[in-house]
This record gives structure tokens, sequence and C-alpha cells, in this order.
């Protein structure tokens, strides 16, 4: 288990390391927050109404219906005609469980453009439902109750990328140092060992050498008594 008062040490002594690595890690960042393209974002509040005393307990079923219709390529197609060259941003749309409200964002390059797509978008389904009532339901009404609201900016997000990259900044000068660490303490060891070895070899080498008797030194041997013998 990693006592935490070593690990303030530890992190004291590679403190360099430490930094470097908050730094490069906030500096990587800051780099792809500036890169990235803004995405601003246009949210318009649609709500569905009925005379019938039935409608809440079908409202579940409805607003998917609605939802569909919205985000139709049919519907879509017409929202883009309305504004001409200008790209229509991404259309989403959220449901609430039990609600006939209905959230349909626009997201785009500029908050104009975001704002300009939702309003194209509501207009489009309406245009489609006049003109060919057999899509929707009968005696249910889309209406706006809010919106288009003011394109906010939701990517990048500076703060939250910035205070992601601080936490993760931290771990890795945390894992770096301690890895620094550990090898800093082996190298001691690393070069202990080997002179260690060497001055064990030193002081045994030459009693070593006297006494070792190879097969080669009992086979001279043996033919030197041969070649005495023979001579006798």
């Amino acid at each position: 288990m990693i006592d935490f008062f070593d690990l303030i040490r530890t992190m004291w002594r590679h403190r360099v390391v430490a930094l470097g690595t908050l730094a490069a890690v906030m500096a990587a960042t800051s780099v792809y927050i500036v890169t990235q393209k803004p995405v601003y974002r246009s949210t318009e509040t649609l709500q569905l109404s009925s005379t019938d005393p039935t409608f809440l307990s079908e409202v579940n079923t409805l607003t998917p219906l609605y939802s569909e219709l919205l985000t139709a390529q049919a519907t879509l197609t017409l929202a883009q005609g309305s504004l001409g060259s200008t790209p229509l941003a991404s259309i989403a749309v959220r449901t609430f469980t039990d609600s006939p409200v209905v959230d349909l964002d626009a997201s785009g390059g500029s908050a104009d453009v975001a704002q300009r797509s939702a309003t194209a978008d509501v207009s489009a389904l309406a245009d489609r439902l006049a003109f060919q009532s057999a899509l929707g339901v009968s005696g249910v009404t889309l209406v706006v109750i809010d919106g288009p609201s003011q394109g906010d900016i939701v990517w990048p997000r500076p703060a939250l990328s910035l205070g992601v990259a601080a936490i993760v900044g931290i771990l890795l000068g945390v894992a770096v140092s301690w890895l620094a660490d550990a090898r800093w303490r082996r190298l001691p060891a690393l070069v202990v060992a080997p002179s260690t070895a060497s001055t064990a070899r030193d002081a045994s080498g030459p009693a070593s050498e006297d006494t070792t008797v190879t097969i080669g030194d009992i086979t001279r041997r043996s033919q030197r008594r041969a070649r005495n013998t023979h001579a006798r």
C-alpha cells in the first residue's frame, strides 16, 4: 500500500517532472479547444394540445409521432428550402414522459443559423400538417410556447475541458514521478552489484586458477607417466 506522505515526498523530489507533465497536458488541451469549431444551439419548445379528454392518456404515444415528423427528411427538405443557400443546422428533438411538451434543438455553426433553422423546421412541419392532415392526429394541434432561444455555445466548453485536463495532468504527473522515483532507487543497486561481483572474482580468482585441474592436465600427466615407464 502506498503511503500518502511517501507519495508527497516523491512528488516533491520529482516536482519538475510532475509540473512538466501537467503543463504538457494543459497545453495540449488548450490547443485542442482553440482549434475546435464552435457549435451553437437554439431551442424551441412546442406543446401538443387537444380538446379530447383522453388526450393526456395517449401523450406518450403522440409525442414520439410528432418528433419523427419534425426530423423527417420531407420536413428538413422544406426547412432547407426556406433558408435558401444557408445550410440547415442539425435538428434533434427531445420528449418527456407523460408530458405533451417537445423540445426542438437546432445546432449550427452560428447563433443566427441555429435560430433560423429551429424556426424553419417548425414552420415546415406546420405547412405539411396544413396540406396533409393525414400526417398528424385528428384534433391534435402543435403550438410554439417558447423560443427559439438565443443561440448559445455548447461546444467546446473551455472550463469543463480544462478542469478535466487538470485532473488528468495531476494523475499523470503522480504516475510519472512514481516511475521516475522507482528507477532512481534502482540505480544504486545496479552500480554496486557489478563492483561487488568483480571484487569477489578478484579475491577468489588466483586461488581457483591454481587449484583447478582440467581433463587435459590429467591426460598429459598420464602420457608422461607412460613414457617414463617405457623408458625404464
